[in-house]
């Protein structure tokens, strides 16, 4: 079996793992920086502990998003969403990080729920307009069923985060302008079997229907 081809990025880090191996907590951060998105949790869990500790000064960086750019290659943005969602989780389901450090993962364990799920679930807590019945469910459905976003979105977009009269209006005006210029495109298409007359009528109509709903 060949090697494994590694990139620029994942080579510098793997240099710096062995040049730091004599520090584990720093060397344990970096591994979980290149393994984040199967192990995203382990990773939120080791910065929150730098960050709280200060470790990175120790490590000869002046702050904590400068050590997260150089040695973990990890973009501002980034770090703050993971962040943001383990103290989430820290807060409002604990025991899904507590899962996360005592079991593997097993047909009888629920799974550990991607960034994107605990997002979704951040923001219909705090930011959403579901009752409390519905945010439990909500609750149950990502942590202990195991349920991922899109399918958490499907089923309770619309509760959590209703749209406004004024953005179902948007949402509708943008949908019949897409279909009128599909539509237009369509018939304008050589060897359309749209006879040119009725082509020219509804070319007209189309272009009545875009002004009606754009001005």
């Amino acid at each position: 079996m060949g090697s494994k081809i590694l990139t620029k990025t994942d080579q510098m880090m793997e240099d710096r793992m062995i040049a730091v191996s004599d520090d584990p907590v720093r060397a344990d951060t970096l591994a979980k920086a290149r393994a984040f998105k199967r192990t995203w949790l382990e990773l939120a869990e080791a910065l929150s502990r730098c960050t709280e500790k200060r470790l990175f000064v120790n490590w000869g960086y002046t702050d904590f998003e400068s050590y997260c750019r150089k040695e973990l290659h990890l973009r501002g943005s980034t770090v703050a969403k993971l962040l943001g969602s383990y103290r989430f989780l820290e807060t409002s389901a604990p025991r899904v990080i507590e899962r996360a450090r005592t079991t593997e993962s097993t047909d009888f364990v629920p799974p550990i729920p991607s960034m994107q799920t605990v997002e979704f679930v951040q923001k219909a807590t705090e930011k959403g307009a579901a009752d409390e019945e519905t945010l439990r469910t909500i609750h149950r459905s990502a942590f202990e069923e195991g349920l991922e976003a899109p399918v958490l979105a499907k089923k309770f977009g619309e509760l959590a985060f209703p749209q406004t009269n004024a953005e179902r209006k948007e949402k509708l005006r943008a949908q019949i302008a897409a279909a009128a210029r599909r539509l237009s495109a369509l018939i304008a298409e050589d060897g359309s079997p749209v006879p040119r007359q009725l082509a020219i009528r509804v070319e007209e109509t189309v272009g009545e229907l875009l002004e009606s709903i754009e001005n």
